[in-house]
């Protein structure tokens, strides 16, 4: 299994979705900067992604790893990363690893720093794949339909057709 470092929104977005579960089976262990835990386990208290969280570390399998030194960006860049974004970049450059995000300026960040990526839909793509999903239809309407996350017609589609349904 590949090393994966997880920024907020796909711990969040799997934990809604009731799939938390696929994280360990995809990936272990997982990663995640100071800022990620605080964000969801400490500010998210009494929501299902903080409990989730929680549980993943004691478990072992969810690791949470400080950067060693800050992200190098230019100061316009920096300025529109929120420190768990900034933090799970410089993480992931640091550790070799992929990176799991969702938010589209991290993501291009992230992208022009030559960082391999994934977010919550591939995750789910992957997991489709590997059989650990009876179907991805399902989970990208309830992900869609039943939570505040945004999914392009266009990303809809070619997350289907990736996993051939």
């Amino acid at each position: 299994m590949a090393l994966i470092v997880c920024d907020s929104t796909p711990l969040i977005y799997l934990a809604r979705l009731r799939r938390f579960d696929l994280l360990p089976r995809l990936h272990n262990p997982i990663m995640i900067p100071p800022a990620v835990w605080q964000e969801v386990a400490v500010q998210g208290l009494g929501l299902p992604e903080s409990h989730d969280v929680q549980q993943g570390a004691a478990m072992g399998w969810l690791r949470v790893q400080p950067p060693s030194s800050p992200l190098n960006v230019p100061a316009e860049d920096a300025e529109l990363l929120d420190e768990g974004e900034s933090q799970a970049i410089q993480l992931a450059i640091e550790r070799g690893a992929c990176l799991a995000m969702d938010e589209a300026y991290g993501r291009r960040i992230a992208q022009q720093l030559g960082v391999r990526l994934t977010g919550t839909v591939g995750l789910l793509v992957r997991a489709r794949r590997e059989r650990m999903l009876p179907c991805l239809r399902a989970e990208l309407d309830r992900l869609r339909f039943e939570t505040s996350f945004r999914l392009s017609d266009a990303v809809y589609r070619a997350a289907l057709h990736a996993a051939d349904e």
